[in-house]
């Protein structure tokens, strides 16, 4: 089964920008000495495509020749036309199997690269069958998808304001006794009236009170009480593009004042790393940044996690903002910053936003604030 979704752009500036991609990692292939690439990455693809294509048992791939630079598609006989005509496509039946037509494809070609991690070992013995010099191409593709394009960031802006709503909406309904499992559901329905967004994939966490203390714990039946801190952490899902926000509310009030301490640290540390982001300055550097708040107030082993990660046609993607990532930022990067603090039966609070390289520093995506009295959940009488 292929899914194919296309996005409204398709044609015209996408059909463009999709263009340059194709263009930029055949370039990267011949510098690298290949004569053509075999990709199997669903996001790779779609990002080479601007088709969503979930392969499910059958095989497909995108074949990039270096040479010509032209792009064409294997896939299965069912879904022949799943390219729109956007590019040639070699289709093969259930009873022929794809071996014949990859060889077809791949033709003459003295060295192959291929993603190997995507494909299974029946797959690669196809491969390496064709006589050719057979190369792992590893993550290129990936890091190529670090760099947004203005089609990309257009749908990552829309990404964020469906967040952004969706936060200024649900705060006008949470109250005692709604359950994690209800806002949670409330925030997806929310979202989920937006044309464009996405409802394949559903990621909304929802922690109160001590589950908040657990970074990625698991939203249940507990009922929310006045002076309960609500944290969520969730993602829209628009036109394949991410967006990933973390915002932690107090129900009635903030009951317990040691959260109101660790909250202003996490803000501290959320603004301080945005601010040491631009161009030139490594990842790393960004976690430090966010860290060192954290630990010279004394909370230093309670940020258990790293301070981002990319973000674009994946959820978690390149660059990841680590202590030990040495990569060097560039303009048109996009990443979370989402440090945290969490103490066990207390409650944890994490402030995660959204941020976009630019050619001097940075933009955050997501708005919503973080102005601690602006997380106070009123409680109606």
């Amino acid at each position: 089964m292929c899914v194919k979704k296309r996005n409204k752009f398709y044609g015209g500036d996408l059909m463009d920008a999709i263009r340059v991609r194709q263009i930029k990692a055949c370039e990267m292939l011949k510098k690298a000495g290949f004569d053509k690439a075999i990709i199997g990455d669903p996001m790779a693809m779609n990002y080479l495509t601007g088709i969503n294509i979930i392969p499910y048992e059958r095989y497909y791939s995108l074949v990039l020749d270096a040479n010509t630079q032209e792009a064409v598609m294997i896939n299965p006989s069912v879904d022949t036309g799943c390219m729109k005509g956007t590019m040639p496509e070699y289709t093969y039946t259930d009873e022929e199997g794809p071996a014949a037509t990859i060889k077809k494809v791949v033709g003459n070609c003295k060295k192959l690269a291929v993603e190997k991690k995507y494909f299974s070992m029946l797959i690669g013995e196809i491969f390496y069958s064709i006589g050719c010099e057979v190369e792992d191409i590893g993550d290129c593709i990936a890091r190529l998808r670090m760099y947004k394009d203005d089609s990309e960031l257009e749908f990552m802006q829309m990404a964020a304001k469906i967040v952004d709503e969706a936060l200024e909406y649900v705060k006008g309904q949470i109250k005692p006794g709604m359950t994690e499992k209800e806002l949670n559901m409330m925030l997806f329905s929310f979202m989920s009236k937006y044309p464009g967004f996405i409802t394949d994939e559903q990621i909304v966490y929802v922690l109160a009170a001590d589950n908040s203390a657990n970074p990625h714990g698991v939203t249940g039946d507990y009922a929310f009480k006045e002076g309960d801190i609500v944290l969520m952490d969730f993602c829209a899902y628009y036109k394949h593009y991410w967006s990933d926000i973390t915002r932690c509310f107090f129900v009635g009030k903030i009951g317990n004042p040691k959260l109101a301490e660790i909250y202003d640290i996490v803000l501290k540390a959320n603004l301080v790393a945005i601010a040491k982001v631009k161009p030139g300055v490594k990842a790393c550097e960004i976690d430090k940044a966010a860290r060192d708040v954290i630990t010279e107030a004394g909370y230093g082993e309670l940020f258990l996690h790293r301070t981002g990660h990319g973000l674009g046609l994946s959820v978690h993607e390149e660059p990841y903002i680590t202590a030990v990532n040495e990569l060097v930022l560039e303009e048109g990067m996009t990443f979370t910053i989402e440090p945290g603090i969490y103490i066990e039966g207390v409650g944890g609070v994490r402030i995660e936003d959204d941020i976009l390289v630019t050619k001097d520093g940075c933009r955050t995506l997501t708005s919503y604030s973080k102005k601690l009295e602006d997380q106070i959940v009123p409680v109606k009488e």
